[in-house]
Formats: C-alpha cells, structure tokens, sequence
C-alpha cells in the first residue's frame, strides 16, 4: 500500500511546473517548465544557506563585540592597576612616617611589625606592581590585581591599628603627664627639705615626709596637677590641710593652710587655686607643708618640682591643644 503511496508521489514530484514571468514594459515574457522535486530542494537549500549566514554573522558580531568589551576592560584594568599602585605607594610612606612617630614617642617600631606579622605593601611589591604596569595592558592579570588590592587593604588595616595605638599612647602620656605634680604649688624659699631633720618643736630627729615652702601670710597655694580634693579640712599636725588625688598612683598633700579654697570632692586643674597660706596646725610660722606620694609611699617632690619647673611648660602642655577636650 505504502509502495503505491510513493510511487504516486515521486510521479507527482517529477511533473513540470510552468513559472511565467511577464514583464509591464514590453519585453517578451518567459516562461519556464522546472520539476516540483528542484523546487523542493531549492527551497530546502535555500532556507539552510540563510540559517547558516546568520549563524555565522552572529558568530562574527559577538566575537567582535568581546573583543570590543575586552579592549575597554583591559583599559580600565590598567587604570584601577595606576590607582592601586598610587595607593600602596601612599601605604609605603604612611608605613614610613608611622615609624618615624614611633620613635620619636619613644615606641619601639620593631615591635609592631613583629606583631603584625609579614606582610603588606613591601617595596619589593611595589617594585614587582610598577614592572607590572609598564607591560601592555593585555598581559595584567586579574589574580594579580586582587592580590595588589588585598595587600593594600591588609596594609591600610595595619596602619589604622597602628595609629590606634599610637592614639592610646599619647592619650596615656598626656594622662599621666597631666597627673605628675610638677609644678610648683606655691612662691617662696625652701626652709626645710625632704628626708631626716631636727623637728623645730620637739628638739628631735624625724623625718620630714615633704618640703617646707615659706613666704607670707595668705600667699595663694595652687593645685600641682589634675586631680579630686579627697580631703579638705583639718588634721592632726598640718592644721587646716587638702589633699588631692591626682590618678595614676599620685597624690599630693598641703599643709598648715590659713584657708582652703577647693571643696572636697570637686575637680581641679594643675594651677588651680585651692588656698593660702598660713600657720595652723603644728607650726613655727607662714609656710606650705607640701607632700608628693606615689603609689602610697612619700617621696622627694623637689624630683618632680625641678623636672617641671616653676612654669607650667612641661610635658603635659605639649599636648593640651590636642586633647584639651579630653
């Protein structure tokens, strides 16, 4: 049956199809006899030779559009590669200028870098980053970006924890500076030092926790440092007395006062005044006993006093514009 089918239709296929063509301007029209079968297979062929060109054109386009889209990001590579290279090229310096702070602070720079480890933006990686740019823009290679980026982010960590450090570093010092009583607490002559001496009243060997500081009646007796008045009142011996605790292990003493200024339990600053002078107490006449303890334990406070001189133009004062707010 099938065999029929067929063969009726390869007869059909072979039978000539007559095409005219007339033309409107007087030409003789043409006319031609072509099997069904050669209109088939030029269809078929026909519609094979599009599908191809356009696969092939789209092949073409596409290929010329990456390679339009690579050459610009090539481009770009090479400039974000100037700017990381700008960028570790600052880290360098920052890195330079962060030992130069540390040694002029007195910090060990060595340590920090032991601590931080091996790393960051070195010279050699600038050097290796530089040979880098000044090959074509074609050969910089991703992996070799990111890893620039990483190093710089990892040095810009470095430093900013650096810096941190050296913050807390002059915060402390300024605290610390700020709580040292080295200034002088009062005017006048020393008339009896720090150490072993005759006791004037009791005409027997004792020993003076402090410096006796002479001059005359109400002359204004100034706070040494930074600190909170613990105690502002009378006691036994130094008559009407103040004491002040400075933090940092320091506080100070002030004695035989005609009158107290400060409050107990107020704030005051180094130069601040917290009374006059007198002679209660035990005394023999118008003087400061003043005392400088340290970690509970007297000590000598012409040390101090001659570090920080009769001026307040000490350590603490280099750094008061910087952390005044403080």
């Amino acid at each position: 049956m099938w065999l029929r089918s067929l063969a009726r239709f390869l007869k059909s296929v072979t039978k000539p199809v007559s095409i005219f063509i007339i033309p409107h301007n007087g030409m003789p029209s043409l006319r031609f006899n072509l099997p069904v079968a050669f209109l088939l297979v030029f269809g078929v062929s026909w519609t094979f030779l599009t599908v191809w060109a356009g696969y092939i054109s789209g092949r073409h386009f596409d290929y010329y559009v990456t390679k339009a889209d690579n050459k610009i990001l090539r481009t770009k590579m090479a400039y974000v590669s100037e700017q990381v290279e700008k960028g570790m090229a600052y880290l360098e310096m920052t890195k330079r200028t962060d030992n130069q702070l540390r040694k002029v602070l007195g910090m060990d720079p060595a340590r920090f870098q032991q601590e931080e480890g091996i790393g960051g933006a070195q010279n050699g990686d600038l050097a290796d980053f530089r040979r880098l740019l000044n090959a074509k823009a074609s050969e910089i290679k991703e992996t070799t970006l990111n890893n620039s980026i990483l190093k710089m982010q990892d040095e810009s960590r470095k430093r900013l924890t650096s810096y941190s450090e050296v913050t807390l570093y002059l915060a402390d010092r300024h605290n610390d500076a700020r709580a040292t009583p080295s200034i002088w607490p009062t005017q006048g002559r020393i008339t009896s030092p720090f150490g072993y001496r005759i006791a004037p009243l009791e005409n027997a060997s004792g020993y003076h926790t402090g410096i006796d500081i002479a001059n005359e009646y109400g002359t204004p007796i100034y706070a040494a440092a930074d600190g909170v008045i613990r105690h502002s009142g009378w006691a036994q011996g130094y008559g009407m007395c103040a004491v002040v605790d400075h933090g940092s292990g320091y506080s100070t003493l002030y004695g035989h006062m005609s009158e107290i200024v400060a409050k107990e339990g107020s704030k005051v600053k180094r130069g601040q005044l917290i009374g006059r002078m007198g002679s209660t107490g035990t005394s023999t006449g118008n003087h400061l006993h003043y005392e400088v303890w340290v970690g509970g334990v007297p000590r000598d406070p012409m040390k101090f006093l001659q570090v920080g001189g009769r001026q307040d133009n000490n350590f603490a004062g280099l750094f008061d514009g910087i952390f005044g707010g403080l």
